[in-house]
This record gives structure tokens, sequence and C-alpha cells, in this order.
């Protein structure tokens, strides 16, 4: 029965009866029931962690707290005891000489009260009034069904499962936080989103250049008004598009394969600056590399580990590992993936701190992802780690788990690239933009 609250029944601050018209005869007995018990006005003198608590410990044995004696509770705590003393009218009943345990005082506390109370009859009956999908509907309740003891009690039923869809997509899901592109949603009721942050459709890839987006599609780059028919770009910094051979007009005879601040690294081992002015050979063919601050690590095909300090162009250390295949790093330690294991290093010297064995790493939010026997973080999972500078993917079949701020999982991913500026994932129609923190 949906209705309107034309009709209630209150006293002292107490709720008795609410509803859409004057109550039965049935309803009136079980109004004159609830009204014999006492009603207090709780004054509360004590952690306000323990307010809540008390209100509920008096709710349940059928002491109504509105406008009426005042029933007065001072409750004191330290370590796991708790001492609590209760006084209304001319009693006043405390456990100061036999303290409880913050575990045990629930228990204690409702005995207590019964000694104050010795002869409450809580009715057997009550009026619940449920509220689901916009509706409020009032039916007459068992008390014993119901922790909580009121005459009235409000209890809003939520779905379990709503549909969520983003323009073309649609799923049921459970109620929950979601992550949609860039933007953070609760699903706690149908929600349609047409235009979601971070997510682009029918396109190959999105680049982003400060606070200009610029979207690739058959081969053709759109840069505001100008639309340029070229290879998909490495990356795109200040206007200045780069690909594989080129640093805008200018052409490069090497294979470029990552850009970071002003300089990009080549497949040959060089970093080159985006401006054409300066050329550096810091290693043999690259086979992975990670950049903290100013501090780059580089691990070639030959096994050589090198640090350079890029403010600088100086080479700090080198270290030859053997079977060496991944590296990441923190500020103070460097991650090396060298067979199955993966060596911890100091980042200032080179030298070894600890091995473990691994079958893949990474780093995240500082610490170290190990990846052994087909478990991670005690998942049973079968993939591999992308560590992308602190905010690494796992790649399992056609799903991405990244770590960011969160662990968010992305779907039927097929491509997958890596940015200073952020990471992009390629599913079906769909290409969704995570922005580095």
């Amino acid at each position: 029965m949906m209705f309107a609250f034309n009709y209630k029944i209150e006293e002292n601050g107490i709720l008795y009866f609410l509803g859409d018209s004057t109550p039965t005869t049935l309803e009136l007995e079980i109004v004159q029931e609830w009204k014999k018990l006492p009603v207090v006005t709780l004054v509360y003198d004590g952690p306000v962690e323990y307010k809540g608590i008390v209100e509920d410990l008096l709710s349940q044995e059928g002491i109504l707290t509105g406008t009426g004696t005042p029933l007065i509770v001072k409750i004191r705590t330290k370590d796991e005891y708790v001492a609590f003393q209760i006084v209304f009218e001319d009693k006043s009943i405390d456990n100061f000489e036999n303290l409880t345990t913050k575990d045990l005082f629930p228990e204690q506390f409702r005995k207590t009260v019964r000694e104050v109370f010795p002869s409450i009859q809580i009715p057997s009956e009550f009026f619940l009034i449920e509220y689901k999908d916009g509706v409020f509907e009032k039916k007459i309740a068992y008390t014993k069904d119901y922790e909580k003891k009121s005459p009235v009690i409000f209890l809003p039923l939520w779905s379990e499962e709503h549909i969520l869809e983003i323009g073309d997509y649609r799923k049921v899901v459970k109620e929950g936080f979601y992550q949609i592109g860039g933007k953070t949603v609760y699903v706690g009721r149908d929600i349609s989103m047409e235009n979601v942050p971070g997510l682009y459709r029918n396109v190959e890839m999105v680049f982003l250049d400060g606070e200009r987006e610029y979207l690739y599609k058959d081969g053709f780059l759109r840069l505001g008004e100008k639309v340029l028919k070229i290879e998909e770009p490495v990356d795109i910094v200040n206007g200045v598009v780069i690909t594989r051979h080129r640093i805008g007009y200018r052409k490069i005879e090497d294979t470029i394969i990552f850009r970071w601040n002003d300089f990009v690294l080549t497949a040959s081992g060089s970093l080159m600056g985006i401006n054409g002015r300066w050329t550096w050979k810091v290693s043999k063919t690259p086979v992975e590399y990670s950049i903290f601050g100013s501090m780059l690590y580089i691990l070639d095909v030959c096994g050589f580990l090198r640090k350079y300090d890029i403010k600088t162009r100086q080479l700090v250390w080198e270290k030859k590992i053997e079977g060496a295949w991944g590296v990441d790093a923190t500020e103070d330690k460097v991650f090396v993936g060298s067979e199955n294991t993966v060596m911890i290093l100091n980042a200032q010297d080179g030298e070894t701190i600890e091995i473990l064995e691994a079958d893949d790493f990474a780093v995240w939010n500082g610490k170290l992802l190990v990846y052994k026997n087909g478990i991670l973080n005690g998942e049973k999972i079968e993939g591999f780690f992308i560590r992308n500078f602190g905010t690494p993917l796992f790649v399992s079949k056609d799903k991405i788990i990244m770590f960011g701020d969160e662990k968010k999982v992305y779907e039927n991913a097929e491509k997958i690239r890596v940015f200073q500026w952020g990471t992009v994932i390629k599913a079906g129609d769909k290409l969704w933009l995570i922005k580095r923190d």
C-alpha cells in the first residue's frame, strides 16, 4: 500500500503511529501497548563511539528515548576496560569495582538496565514502514524478528542489482562503486551515461598533450582543425608529433620507442633531445627501462643495468646482471628481474640488498608486487606485468588489472599503450584514457 503521511500519533518525542488514515482498532491496541513502556531523555556522558551503542541497547530493552525523565549514562574507557554508571530517578548503579571489557560491555549494560527497569514487557507487534522503488508500504510486524525495538521503524529496501548503460553498452551489475573511464560512480540505481570522462568510441588511439586531446583513426591524426595522414604516433608534446622515425618535420636515422619530458629513447639505446640539439648514447638495445624523478635505469640486451642522472647527463653506476629481463624503481631501491628471481638493489650504489623468487614483479605505491607460480596477492591468476612507472598493469588473457589509486579491471582488452602522461587501453570499439596521477 502506498500512502501519504496524513495521520500520526506522537507523544513525548516518540512516534507511535504513522499512516494515511486514522488507525484501526487493532492498530490502536498496538499503540496503547507501546505507550506502557518508559520514555526517557537520554543524558549521555562518554566517548562518542559508545553513544550509538547505548541508544541501541536501550531500544532492545524496551526503553524509548524521547522527552521524559532524565536517564543519565556515564561511560569511561581505558585500554580494554569500560566503566559505566546509570542514574534514573533515585537509582544509581555502576560497575566501578567490577569493570567490564569492551567485548562484554553490551551484555553487562543490558543486565544493569534490567535492574533499573525490572518489569518491562515489550509489545509483540509494531509498525514497519518499508521503502522500496519510491514507494512506502506500512505493515504490522513482529518485534521478535527485529533487533531494534520501536513502535514505528522505517526500513529502506534497496535493489541489489541495477542496469548500467554507457552509450550502447548495457549490463545488469551489482550495487557498488565502479570505475568508468576517469570517473568513479556509485551504481545504487539504474544509471545511463552518454559522455564518460576518459572514454572514447570508434577511435584507434588518443593522445594527451597538456590539456589538449588528439584522436587517431584510420591513419589520420586530428590536430584541432588540421588533419594529418600519418602512422600512429609514438607521442605528441607541445604540438610536436613524434613518430618512429620523425620528430616533427625532422627525420631520425633510428627508431623512437618512447618519449619522456623533452627527450626520446631510441631502439639503439640513445637519448635524443626533442629540440634536436643533443644525442646521448646510454646503452645497447634496451630491454626495459624505468624512470624515477631525474634518474633513468636502463637494462640492455647484454645484461647491463645502468643508472643515469638525466639532469646532469652523467652515468651514476652500471652493473652486469646475467639473465636480466625487467627493471623497476623507487626512490631508494631498484628491482631487477633475473631468471626466476627479482633482485633488490640499493639505488644509490647498485649493491644487492636481497634476492626473492619471482616469475614477474612490479612496483605499486612504492611497494613490490611479486608474481610467483601463478599467484598474485594470494589470487590464482595467469598473466604478466607491464611495469608502467609505478602504476603497473597485469595482463591476464583479455582482462587487464590496473594498479593505480586502486585496482581497476578492464575486460576484453586488445591493446595497451603506456605514456608519461597516462595509459591507454583499447577494448573493442571502446578506448579508455587513464591519466597518470
